[in-house]
């Protein structure tokens, strides 16, 4: 019944928004929407994104630069209900929650799937990228199951880098900023032979820390990252496009020192008393071959084939920031995944259609060294247990779209999807000494499953006018189930969690109103969720566990705005409105403790922001001052299902900006960047486990500046 008023109540506030738009809609601008036309390919076909019948936030180069955003991370607060930690266990670490639902355990599979030119990345470990030949960002929301290769239950975030052709380009930037920041990006692209281009892409960064270490003697959370990424593009057989890429990442950062509530002398939201070295050495390597063939001008078939991985050993980290042995953590991570994805995509005018095949198998291994005690007293005896186990998942999947455009008005998309994914989870467990030489057995076996599902979508679209577009969309996600790689009980260790579930509805409204200038594109979304994956700490476990929470629920409301006032100024302005509601959660503090009624993890009521962009020239000597701004404000959020005042998160606001002169040929210009230029200093995350005294925030990045030049050929 809810949702029937739910619905109700959006689609008669779509329509109303509809005739009022109407009755504003001008002729189309010359380039399709404000600020000259933005085309994506969310549709896995070049279209317009306020014809695209999806919920698409979409940043293109000028919008990154604009908005300061130089990694996944500075999207934090870019778009309505999506929220991305600014803190992460470590630089190339990244996790998130789109309307309400998310995953907040880096090693699990993401909720929000990630691809990095169309290739999947399936873990969020050395998921953060750092951007230079980035050609566009595009973050769908709500299930993404029957467009692309992989199931997303919450949405998709696309990662596309631009591609070498025959043009010769040339970037080179340098930059240094605050805590000793050095910055280099550099890309060289062009023709290498007949038919035959590329490109290389590399980034180089070093930072200190902000964070001081007095028992290790030393600042911590310091960033030490290189990145190279090398292309390979030919031409030369008719109708067939090939594209190699190399990904290559290298990472030394800090893993997080956290913060500790409780601390000797005066609190200082900069001072962590870890014991714990944080070393990181991540090494992450992907290649992927990318074949476009056009079968004739209406249909063509399209393959890509990849190889991802990543090596994490040592990454060492303690869950509790104080000088005591609380919670302490060794471990080696390692990564394989092989994905091939076939599609057939087809235009014939009235009808276009995606279909593929999918598959993927990835082998994830995990050795943790675990030391920890259940309470802070130092007489409190230590558990030493070493988790070792490896996951194997076979994902096979076969997915289509269509859209029918019935007249010049009304068009009808339906899509299906038929997955099996198979999982088979080995375990070989020790208990070690202060040593980490294994003195006995704890757990060995191994268990497997298989589950299977079918996720259907269907939408109706209605342009009323070139520059007006409505839609309702009913899609189902699924997220398949798995085995705790925590576990260190055989009880636990083969029992199955189930997949996760979600029905979404959702209506929009895109509207380029006042002969081009506005783009005002509107959501409203209802979110049935069933058997949310969870990680939650069990007392009588004394630890960690994986299961499923019951039922939840998520609707909002997303707005976003894009207005150019003149050639030089133009605004952004965007807002979202989250309720995310737990229905039915039992046992998330352990027997007898339920979170029925409270609200979802990561999930703030309110994401609003706001930003400028006034380009101002400098008389007759032709070079130009781009002024830009932007803020972001979410509201408080709670980071544990039982929503205790330890466990919230206070609402803040970040300020970012920067001023970059541009010399007359656009070849050179040089920048000031600064974020979080208001210093902002309130804990944007915060852990409370009371059986054992941890009690812990993070802070964002303190107030920084860069300085930068570039060359662009």
């Amino acid at each position: 019944m809810k949702k029937g008023i739910f619905l109700a109540a959006g689609c008669s506030a779509i329509m109303a928004a509809t005739m009022a738009g109407s009755a504003w809609a001008q002729a189309p601008a010359e380039d399709g929407d404000a600020g000259g036309g933005i085309i994506v390919t969310a549709e896995r076909r070049a279209t317009d994104l306020q014809k695209t019948a999806i919920a698409i936030s979409a940043f293109t180069p000028e919008t990154l630069e604009q908005r300061n955003i130089t990694n996944v991370r500075d999207l934090a607060g870019q778009v309505p209900n999506l929220f991305v930690a600014r803190t992460s266990i470590s630089h190339t670490t990244q996790t998130f929650s789109l309307r309400g639902v998310g995953e907040s355990d880096p090693i699990q599979e993401p909720v929000l799937a990630i691809y990095v030119d169309d290739v999947y990345i399936p873990r969020q470990i050395a998921s953060m990228s750092e951007f230079v030949d980035l050609e566009r960002i595009e973050l769908l929301r709500g299930p993404q199951g029957t467009l692309y290769g992989r199931n997303s239950s919450a949405g998709a975030l696309r990662i596309i880098t631009r591609a070498p052709d025959e043009t010769t380009h040339v970037t080179a930037e340098l930059g240094y900023g605050s805590y000793n920041d050095v910055q280099g990006r550099a890309l060289v692209s062009g023709k290498i032979a007949d038919d035959l281009s590329g490109s290389i892409a590399w980034i180089h960064r070093t930072r200190d820390g902000v964070t001081y270490d007095p028992t290790l003697g030393h600042d911590v959370n310091r960033i030490d990252l290189d990145a190279w990424r090398g292309k390979l593009r030919y031409t030369g057989i008719a109708n067939l496009d090939a594209l190699l890429t190399v990904n290559i990442l290298r990472d030394r950062s800090d893993t997080r020192s956290y913060i500790p509530v409780n601390q000797p002398g005066r609190f200082s939201r900069r001072r962590s008393y870890s014991e714990v070295e944080p070393d990181q050495h991540l090494n992450s390597r992907s290649a992927s071959l990318r074949l476009v063939y056009d079968l004739s001008p209406t249909l063509s078939i399209k393959s890509i084939s990849a190889f991802t991985g990543f090596n994490l050993n040592p990454v060492n980290y303690e869950n509790d920031g104080e000088a005591a042995l609380i919670q302490k953590n060794l471990i080696h991570y390692n990564d394989r995944a092989f994905s091939q994805e076939v599609q057939l995509n087809g235009d014939f005018g009235d009808l276009s259609f995606t279909s593929g095949l999918f598959y993927l198998h990835e082998r994830f291994f995990v050795e943790r060294d675990g030391f920890s005690r259940t309470s802070t007293a130092a007489t409190a005896p230590v558990n030493r247990l070493r988790a070792h186990n490896i996951t194997y998942t076979d994902a096979y999947a076969m997915f289509g779209e269509g859209t029918w455009k019935a007249n010049d008005i009304f068009s009808l998309t339906a899509g299906l999807r038929g997955t099996i994914e198979k999982k088979r989870f080995v375990f070989d467990n020790k208990v070690i000494d202060d040593d980490r030489n294994v003195v006995a057995q704890s757990i060995a076996g191994e268990a497997e499953k298989t589950w299977k599902a079918l996720t259907p979508k269907l939408s109706v679209q209605a342009q009323w006018t070139p520059n007006l577009l409505n839609y309702l969309t009913y899609s189902r996600g699924f997220k398949s189930g798995g085995f705790d790689n925590r576990a260190t009980r055989l009880d636990l260790a083969t029992l199955p969690f189930d997949p996760e579930k979600v029905s979404t509805y959702e209506g929009g409204l895109k509207a380029t109103l006042f002969g081009g200038a506005l783009r005002s594109n509107l959501a409203i979304f209802y979110n049935d969720y069933k058997d949310l994956q969870v990680s939650f700490y069990d007392p009588a476990y004394v630890g960690s566990r994986r299961g499923n929470a019951g039922k939840a629920h998520s609707w909002g409301v997303e707005l976003e705005n894009d207005l150019r006032l003149s050639e030089r100024f133009s605004l952004q302005a965007s807002a979202g409105y989250l309720k995310a509601i737990y229905d039915d959660y039992k046992g998330a503090g352990g027997n007898g403790v339920d979170a029925d009624g409270n609200p979802l993890l990561n999930a703030p009521k309110w994401s609003l922001s706001g930003g400028a962009n006034y380009a101002l020239p400098l008389g007759a000597s032709g070079s130009t001052l781009r002024l830009s701004a932007n803020a972001q404000y979410q509201s408080s959020f709670y980071q544990n299902a039982l929503a205790r005042p330890q466990d919230e998160v206070p609402g803040q606001t970040f300020v970012n900006g920067s001023i970059t002169w541009i010399l007359p040929d656009d070849r050179f210009q040089f920048a000031i960047q600064g974020k979080n230029i208001l210093g902002a200093n309130k804990p944007v995350s915060s852990t409370y486990i009371p059986s054992t005294g941890v009690y812990y925030k993070n802070y964002a990045d303190p107030a920084t500046i860069l300085l930068s030049a570039r060359f662009s050929y």
